[in-house]
């Protein structure tokens, strides 16, 4: 029998290659499933959270030295103060003004058309931080919440300040006029005690 050598025996084909089956991932078709898994899982998060969330001391058994030490937790209570004179108005063409309570105040605000702010009068989306007292009145301190329209508010202000910068603007000028009866450092000081007049006069 003659001997089979490697290079008589024929080649084997070579396999063909491996493909991966198309598999489409259905979801899942039973929505309260998903829903209860949703639940759980929300459910283990606030327990994590409430784990990891010191605990506060037995407050019946601490005592004041306890208190004091830092290895035990207390919380701290924090408040911002808010800011209590600030207003937001529903019309926009009117400002807010802080006048005192003084009646002589009050009644030259009013006389000058400045008028009592009401509860109608405040922006409905702003958190007003104090109430009105039983006469309607917005008040904080000794001080009273008044409107005014921005036409008399910003006359007076621009008026004040056109005072200011004429005033400014002569500071470094000698006056206009002569005040008659004026004294005169020329003059000579006269022998009378505190005298800046000429005794000759």
């Amino acid at each position: 029998m003659p001997e089979i050598t490697h290079k008589d025996q024929p080649p084997v084909p070579a396999p063909p290659p491996m493909v991966a089956p198309t598999v489409q991932a259905k979801p899942t078709a039973d929505p309260a499933l998903e829903a209860e898994v949703k639940r759980v899982l929300a459910k283990l998060a606030r327990q994590k959270e409430e784990a990891a969330k010191p605990k506060e001391p037995d407050w019946k058994n601490l005592s004041e030295r306890e208190a004091m030490s830092l290895d035990v937790y207390i919380p701290v209570i924090e408040h911002d103060v808010p800011d209590y004179m600030n207003m937001k108005l529903k019309d926009t063409e009117y400002e807010v003004v802080w006048a005192s309570k003084d009646q002589r105040r009050i009644g030259q605000l009013l006389a000058e058309g400045y008028e009592f702010l009401k509860k109608e009068d405040v922006d409905p989306n702003f958190a007003i931080p104090l109430v009105f007292d039983s006469d309607g009145h917005y008040y904080y301190s000794d001080v009273v919440c008044l409107k005014v329209h921005k036409r008399i508010l910003y006359g007076k202000r621009r008026r004040a300040l056109q005072v200011s910068l004429n005033q400014l603007s002569n500071r470094n000028r000698p006056p206009r006029v002569r005040v008659k009866d004026t004294f005169d450092l020329e003059v000579p000081v006269g022998p009378g005690v505190g005298s800046f007049y000429d005794p000759a006069a």
